[in-house]
């Protein structure tokens, strides 16, 4: 059975996939396996993967944080629409790895002033360019590896040791073999293996806001102005001090913890 993926191809159904998916988020193995179940059930032809995430997040509701913790990938998409928010969420994961960050930068380079998204040091000084998409099935081109490459080649006397190119979604080939011959650092959803996006979060629990379910796009708005942007974030606050910031009622504020708490246990 085929289904068709977010960027409208075509691949062949595999359930192994969600398992492993399911496992990694934490769920169950009796979970893994009926969730399974039910997509067998469901499948039809030209069933899409955003069909088969739909029903994989409803079932996977029965374990506590496990359906937020499966859509990582569909949270930082969430972020947007506009990149702001990836980077400030960037810079913050990269301050759990030991890194000191500036965000919004104008510096000069040779003729212009150039607008560098995160100045990031450890050992090393890196600019870093954030490549935000909001859309599933998006790649991350060759053009943004050479225009980050050239903004570092232009900024020279700002004594920057590496350029370092962030996305949320895959690189493409092209991207990946230009930015290794040129010493371009790379971090996207699934690259390079160990370091991806997607490990760096996972292996600090740095989990954005959006991850939760019970959360509204004023909410997010109203957390985002806060410098809420990570679930991490809810720990600087007591229930009395955010229902005074947010102005969320105690019911609100409540749910919003629980869930919290469920994804962070």
């Amino acid at each position: 059975m085929d289904v068709i993926k977010f960027s409208g191809e075509k691949e062949t159904f595999n359930p192994k996939k969600i398992y492993a998916s399911i496992k990694d988020a934490g769920g169950s193995n009796r979970l893994a396996k009926e969730t399974i179940t039910i997509v067998r059930k469901n499948l039809h032809k030209d069933i899409t993967t955003k069909e088969i995430l739909d029903i994989v997040l409803e079932n996977l509701k029965k374990e506590p944080g496990i359906s937020e913790k499966y859509n990582l990938k569909g949270a930082i998409m969430s972020l947007g629409p506009t990149g702001f928010p990836f980077e400030e969420f960037f810079a913050k994961l990269l301050e759990y790895y030991g890194y000191k960050t500036k965000t919004d930068n104008k510096l000069k380079g040779k003729i212009i002033y150039h607008e560098v998204d995160i100045v990031a040091e450890k050992n090393k000084k890196f600019m870093v360019e954030c490549k935000y998409h909001n859309e599933s099935g998006t790649l991350t081109r060759l053009q943004p590896a050479m225009y980050t490459y050239a903004r570092f080649l232009d900024l020279k006397r700002q004594k920057f040791d590496k350029p370092w190119l962030v996305t949320n979604t895959r690189c493409s080939t092209d991207a990946r073999q230009y930015a290794k011959g040129v010493g371009l650092k790379i971090t996207s959803w699934k690259y390079p293996k160990g370091e991806s996006l997607g490990e760096l979060i996972e292996k600090k629990s740095l989990y954005p806001i959006t991850i939760l379910n019970y959360l509204t796009n004023k909410m997010k708005e109203k957390l985002f102005s806060l410098n809420i942007i990570m679930l991490k974030d809810f720990e600087k606050y007591n229930p009395k001090e955010l229902k005074s910031k947010t102005n969320f009622s105690e019911k609100e504020i409540e749910l919003l913890l629980k869930e919290v708490y469920e994804v962070l246990a």
